[in-house]
């Protein structure tokens, strides 16, 4: 298939080479250069009409919105050509400017910049910051180039020109206005193209249709010339943008968007930094440009003054929106930080810190516990016939009980505790404070998690907790010595008939009521 897209394009551009060089060969009468020219102009605007509206019926959404209006704007122009044909062959007008054609060819800007626009809407990047602030980036940027290219076209050629041509002449600004136009098409083209984060699928389609403008653009150009020197014909060769701009258009519809070759990987962007630097090498040129003709000329050409500081605006506008665009990306990426952050320390069900969150808060208690040598206690908390639920009535029930359960441990433990889920029945509390004070809260926790019915179902729940003390004398102070005190202590509480709290070393235990 690439292939033949290859062999189409090249016949193409073939048949287009060929055209323009008979017509503009000389082997020809004047007369009938003229024909073949405006014919071949005649087949390639219908031709591009034809087949962008033929290709928008085969797709659907923006695909066919960009196609059909493409092939209305070609249409425009296609009727203008009709005019213009007319004039020079049956009415052998050689310069018709300004003429009903005019009123076909500026058809094709009016559909031309929605059609581009249409593209954009597709765009990843537009789900990433928004439709319109996507599109006031984009109609900045195009502002800035179309206005740096026209000045840099101003102080080259079409000022002289403008200053010696009839400038109240209505032919002369209509002329004017094609190049115009064409360089605002031009832009938003290259900022589409060569922009960061340009969606790949539809590069090869647009460097089609830019091409086509470029074209088209280098015949108004010329065009624009001839009537303001008042020349009275348009060469033939002048009118190769004219012949060849149709059919690159109707290549850019027949060429397919590039599918991803993993549909369900997210879009390749490229990252590319020429739109970032285009607008700013574009001021740092009219900054020269201004810079030889104050130097040189000794004064200032008024279009180019006006336009350089409009520019300058413009881009100062576009940074501010660069620098809101950065700040949201940082706002966004430190919240997916803070959020990962906590899902890395907390239980997705219940919340609480999970095991993670628990080793290190205990690491800090116990660095605590040696500097200082205040009170620290560690309870170990295991529901009691927690597995008849999962296994009776499911763990979605299971799951309510749990959260169910969360709440009430939060509120049974004073503030200041550190709460987490150690395991699947199985929380731990670091509290600091004396044995006594721990007890106290163990039984206050054994109370709070008791009940008769939980979570739907009629199965009695309960919890066993071991206490163990940040102090022991017969072995080194470590994590792991205090959670198998605590667990074994846990253990015992469970054998002394559930619902209990059992300390570590001492031979009480406290019992339910």
């Amino acid at each position: 298939m690439t292939q033949f897209r290859a062999r189409r394009t090249w016949l193409v551009l073939g048949v287009v080479v060929a055209v323009t060089a008979l017509a503009g060969s000389g082997l020809l009468s004047p007369r009938t250069s003229v024909l073949v020219d405006d014919i071949a102009q005649l087949v390639g605007g219908a031709t591009a009409t034809a087949v962008c509206w033929w290709t928008s019926r085969r797709y659907h959404g923006v695909e066919r919105r960009w196609r059909t209006l493409m092939a209305l704007g070609m249409a425009g122009w296609t009727l203008g050509m009709f005019f213009w044909a007319f004039y020079r062959s049956v009415l052998h007008v050689p310069l018709p400017s300004p003429s009903i054609a005019d009123i076909g060819f500026f058809m094709f800007p009016v559909f031309a910049v929605p059609a581009l626009l249409s593209l954009v809407r597709q765009s990843p990047r537009r789900e990433a910051i928004g439709p319109i602030h996507l599109w006031l980036v984009l109609t900045l940027d195009g502002l800035v180039v179309v206005g740096g290219l026209f000045i840099l076209t101003w102080t080259t050629a079409l000022g002289a020109v403008v200053h010696t041509g009839p400038t109240g002449s209505l032919g002369f600004l209509v002329a004017v206005m094609y190049p115009i136009t064409d360089f605002v098409l031009i832009a938003m083209v290259l900022l589409m193209v060569i922009g960061p984060k340009a969606v790949a699928e539809i590069r090869e389609p647009l460097t089609f249709l830019g091409c086509g403008l470029v074209m088209l653009s280098l015949s108004d150009s010329l065009y624009a010339y001839l009537v303001a020197i008042g020349a009275e014909s348009m060469p033939t060769i002048a009118d190769a943008g004219f012949i060849a701009g149709p059919p690159l258009i109707a290549l850019a519809a027949l060429t397919k968007r590039t599918e991803p070759r993993n549909r369900n990987a997210p879009q390749q962007w490229r990252s590319d930094r020429t739109q970032l630097l285009l607008p700013y090498l574009l001021i740092a040129v009219i900054a020269t440009i201004v810079t030889v003709q104050a130097l040189i000329v000794g004064n200032l050409d008024a279009v180019v003054v006006i336009l350089g500081v409009g520019v300058l605006v413009l881009a100062l506008v576009r940074q501010i929106l660069t620098l809101l665009e950065n700040d949201a990306l940082l706002q966004q990426i430190s919240a997916a930080q803070d959020e990962l952050r906590y899902r890395a320390h907390h239980d997705p069900l219940t919340e609480l810190a999970n095991r993670a969150a628990f080793d290190e808060h205990f690491a800090s208690a116990i660095e605590n516990y040696r500097q200082t040598n205040s009170d620290w206690v560690l309870m170990l908390v295991d529901l009691d016939d927690f597995k008849q639920i999962n296994d009776r009535y499911g763990h979605p029930a299971g799951d309510r009980l749990l959260v169910a359960l969360t709440a009430r441990l939060r509120e049974a433990v004073p503030e200041g505790a550190f709460v987490a889920r150690f395991g699947g029945d199985e929380f731990t509390v670091l509290l600091q404070g004396t044995i006594d004070d721990a007890v106290v809260v163990a039984r206050r926790i054994v109370d709070a998690l008791s009940s008769d019915q939980t979570a739907d179902t009629s199965v009695s729940v309960g919890a066993s907790v071991g206490v163990a003390q940040f102090e022991l004398a017969d072995e080194p102070l470590s994590a792991h010595a205090l959670l198998r005190r605590a667990d074994a202590a846990m253990y015992e509480a469970k054998r002394s008939g559930k619902g209990a709290v059992v300390v570590y070393g001492d031979r009480r235990k406290w019992l339910s009521p």
